[in-house]
């Protein structure tokens, strides 16, 4: 399934009947123009994001694992084609995609197999190796290379009207996960074999680093702090970014106050910035819970399927932008029927797409 809501520009953003009194707004549906400014809540309908032009952004799209991040099973891992990506976006009129980051450098949960990924955020220095046979990391010193590959994809996707989530953690990097093979803790900077600090992620030792994405660990939050600030001085100044909190981090009630304090210093940092730019909230996995999606500061979320956003869509009541994602609800899934209904409930779509997959058939 792809996407492609090109026949819907123009048109005014659905409501149930009983949302019939809710003025209407212009919309720009999925017109893929430069951005015109930093995304922002409607305030005539906050279904939606807008740009200062009057109209509503919709936003819809698909998204892929290898995106920032090249990822595979040798190393180095093969090179992701970004500019045959972004050309197959722009055909099929998709205007927004998350773009993955990955926090380990070797492993993953989904197998028991070597799994690459590069860049990474920290430099390589040693002395000594870290898991992976590599030199261990110093997190003291980012890998410039890292948020230099993110700043220009993302202004290759701005200069084909594409806006960019920036995703900045990722809880499929910090351990294991339920009834997969893998763990990827054993490749994670902030694991103590790995760096040169003496930065230990697993105080408990239960062999996954958990903790990492908690308030637990001042030191860890300290430089995960600096690396939130590090990835805003890149692309402040660009008009087509949102931010990402974590994908699927675990469920947990220190997990949810990590990823309230990221995203109020997101917005503590932005405001003495020149621009500011929405910042989101995905459902925690496994047995996330939507409520603490709608209860945090964030501007937009991406709930799981707990109230029906697999099989009858609720209707957004504005109080959140919602941006229904495959990846929460099925992994890959869903069909036309529950394209239309979101679509017509106010609610944004987005597709986690097998995209080297598809292209390739």
């Amino acid at each position: 399934m792809i996407l492609v809501l090109a026949s819907l520009i123009g048109v005014r953003c659905g409501y149930r009947e009983a949302d019939s009194a809710v003025p209407a707004l212009a919309f720009a549906g999925t017109s893929l123009q430069p951005a015109s400014g930093p995304l922002r809540v409607s305030v005539d309908n906050p279904r939606y994001f807008t740009d200062g032009s009057g109209k509503a952004i919709y936003l819809t799209g698909s998204h892929t694992w290898a995106n920032l991040q090249d990822a595979g099973a040798s190393d180095p891992p093969p090179v992701f084609d970004y500019p045959a990506y972004l050309a197959y976006l722009r055909a099929h009129n998709h205007n927004f995609f998350r773009l993955w980051s990955w926090e380990q450098a070797k492993w993953a949960p989904w197998s028991a197999d070597a799994t690459w990924f590069a860049p990474s955020v920290y430099e390589r220095t040693g002395p000594g190796n870290a898991l992976d046979g590599k030199p261990k990391f110093d997190l003291t010193r980012f890998n410039q290379a890292y948020f230099d590959r993110m700043r220009a994809r993302i202004v290759e996707a701005g200069a084909q009207g594409i806006y960019v989530s920036v995703m900045l953690f990722d809880g499929w990097s910090v351990g294991r996960k339920p009834g997969a093979p893998g763990n990827p803790w054993s490749g994670h900077p902030y694991n103590a074999n790995n760096n040169v600090n003496g930065v230990n992620g697993d105080p408990n030792g239960d062999g996954d680093g958990y903790e990492v994405q908690t308030l637990a660990i001042s030191e860890i939050t300290v430089l995960q702090e600096a690396y939130v600030r590090k990835v805003i001085d890149t692309v402040n100044d660009l008009d087509n970014v949102l931010y990402e909190i974590c994908n699927e981090s675990n469920q947990g009630s220190q997990e949810i106050r990590w990823q309230y304090r990221m995203i109020d210093l997101i917005h503590e940092y932005e405001a003495s910035k020149p621009k500011q730019h929405p910042v989101g909230m995905t459902v925690p996995y496994p047995n996330g819970v939507n409520a603490d999606l709608f209860a945090s500061p964030a501007e937009w979320i991406s709930p799981n399927e707990g109230g029906g956003y697999q099989t009858d869509p609720p209707a957004a009541d504005g109080s959140k932008v919602v941006v229904v994602d495959t990846d929460h609800l099925w992994g890959v899934g869903g069909d036309r029927q529950w394209l239309w209904k979101s679509f017509a409930r106010g609610l944004n779509n987005i597709y986690m797409d097998c995209y080297l997959s598809i292209i390739n058939t």
